[in-house]
């Protein structure tokens, strides 16, 4: 499954977004084969989640 650049990702809790994907054929290099998607923290500006939900994504607990 592609991601476009933008969706919002939350994993474990934590929330990002992708910035950007690249589908690799090189079976012998260094990210194989597949699908990668990169990922960076969301802004606090930009965290959707945390402003439909605050009191669940708290920053001071730990998973």
């Amino acid at each position: 499954m592609n991601l476009p650049v933008g969706t919002g990702v939350l994993l474990r809790g934590d929330r990002y977004r992708v910035v950007d994907s690249w589908f690799s054929y090189d079976h012998h290099g260094r990210f194989d084969d597949g699908l990668h998607i990169f990922l960076e923290p969301v802004t606090d500006e930009d965290d959707r989640l945390q402003h439909l939900a605050p009191d669940y994504f708290r920053d001071d607990l730990d998973a």
